[in-house]
């Protein structure tokens, strides 16, 4: 089965037009099993580009297309796949076999389109945008009008005009729940409620409420505690003369002092440092042996492996496998069954998790309400103020807690304070107690920078409260 995945058209060989070829869209289904791939063939120039529209646009690497009399061919190497097929003018369709991985031939013609209907190749097919109110579900989220909580429709109006036009880029949900209620729940391109994302490094901020459990249950005696006492498995590397001193508060505000450079560069560049821990068989004997200066005044350096250390942790204090963890101690008081949790890593320990925008929003609206989720106290309130609580200063405009950023909007002409789960790809869960708003996004706006769109959006929605 082919992997969706954004490709760029990069290669195009052996091009051949003797006769006529088709000229303007055309769209496909490719039916496996499991999943309808919508697969768009985009010949208004002379060479055609082929684009996975199954979610969101993107495009494929080929090694090989060419058109010959009335026959197209194009060739995937890395999905070990190709398609013939065969032009019939008069009906303006392309008939042909798609032959996977597995030599087996799946039916798949291609229809003229027009490309304004093609949803996945741009947020909506329609440019139009009137405000409708989330739908209740059975999952134990309230759902309201924007005017019954003291919400002004047109900034919400905007917002979403803007994402559907493009200002706003790559965006795939957004979600905003006003004194706990959901008021504004919208998809784009061909994601809807039920999709599970990878979530990225806003799953620090979970793992952050793991260690505060943690800390509750007294498992973990206190954050300054070393990972020379907490981590046995590796006692050669944290509990030498360099490192025995790294204790979980520096991990949590990601202050160990070790040389990183996670954010200068995109995680697809070999310069950034987690892509060259990621060629590594054990990624923390690569952090451990790397320098590590002993500064006075702490420094931010985002480090991914720092949440990945803190799930190693609690895997050795708690007794439980991660997976376990979360799900007993997070997902399953909050109603979560739809995550996603893969493989423990060559370390022992689970990486990011994958997780429905409404249960996002869910854990948003626990923190909100200082650990409390139906009248059961899941987090003490004691550590959602202590993590959430800025403790470094990575920039100007940005704090960090421990494993959640924190930043100040404004509101009516005063200072109101946020804090917020970051994933790489426009994943965000912010929380602002003041006003009693949680938003929540996600998408594919790829960059390292927690800073950006999402951040003018915010103050647009914010500014919608009366």
């Amino acid at each position: 089965m082919i992997r969706l995945a954004p490709f760029i058209l990069l290669v195009l060989i052996g091009c051949s037009t003797p006769y006529e070829h088709p000229t303007g869209s055309y769209n496909g289904l490719l039916k496996f099993p499991s999943i309808t791939y919508h697969i768009y063939l985009d010949w208004e120039k002379p060479r055609p580009v082929v684009i996975n529209t199954t979610f969101k646009a993107s495009e494929f690497q080929l090694d090989t297309i060419f058109y010959s009399n009335d026959s197209l061919h194009f060739r995937l190497k890395e999905f070990y796949s190709e398609y013939k097929g065969r032009f019939n003018k008069e009906t303006n369709r392309i008939t042909g076999q798609w032959t996977d991985e597995d030599s087996v031939d799946h039916p798949l013609e291609f229809v003229a389109v027009n490309p304004d209907t093609v949803l996945g190749l741009y947020p909506r097919t329609s440019k139009n945008y009137s405000y409708q109110p989330p739908i209740l579900e059975d999952d134990d989220l309230s759902v309201c009008d924007t005017s019954d909580q003291g919400m002004i429709g047109s900034p919400i109006d905007t917002v979403i005009q803007r994402i559907i036009r493009g200002k706003y880029r790559d965006v795939h949900s957004l979600l905003v729940s006003r004194n706990n209620c959901l008021v504004v729940e919208e998809y784009f391109y061909r994601y809807d409620r039920d999709y599970v994302y990878n979530i990225q490094s806003a799953t620090k901020s979970f793992v952050s409420a793991l260690l505060g459990i943690a800390l509750d249950k007294g498992e973990v005696r206190s954050i300054d505690e070393t990972l020379c006492s907490n981590l046995p498995a590796y006692e050669n590397q944290v509990c030498n003369p360099q490192n025995q001193d790294i204790t979980l508060r520096q991990l949590l505000t990601m202050s160990t002092g070790f040389s990183w450079d996670e954010q200068t560069y995109d995680y697809m560049d070999k310069r950034n440092s987690l892509a060259i821990a990621s060629n590594e068989k054990d990624q923390f004997f690569h952090l451990f042996s790397k320098a590590r200066a002993k500064l006075a005044t702490p420094v931010f350096a985002y480090n991914t492996l720092n949440h990945l250390l803190i799930n190693a942790v609690l895997l050795n204090t708690t007794h439980l496998d991660n997976k376990e963890e979360l799900t007993e101690r997070l997902l399953k008081p909050l109603g979560i069954v739809n995550a996603f949790i893969d493989e423990p890593t060559p370390m022992g320990v689970i990486g990011d998790i994958g997780l429905r925008p409404r249960d996002m929003l869910k854990f948003g609206l626990l923190y909100l309400n200082n650990g409390n989720w139906n009248g059961e106290q899941i987090i003490s309130p004691k550590w959602i103020k202590e993590s959430t609580t800025e403790k470094i200063k990575p920039r100007a405009s940005l704090g960090y807690g421990y494993f959640w950023w924190t930043k100040d909007f404004e509101w009516n002409g005063r200072k109101v304070s946020s804090y917020f789960a970051w994933g790489y790809g426009g994943q965000y869960i912010f929380v602002l107690p003041e006003i009693q708003l949680v938003i929540v996004m996600s998408g594919s706006n790829w960059g390292t920078d927690p800073e950006g769109q999402a951040m003018e959006m915010v103050d647009e929605i914010i500014s919608s409260i009366k």
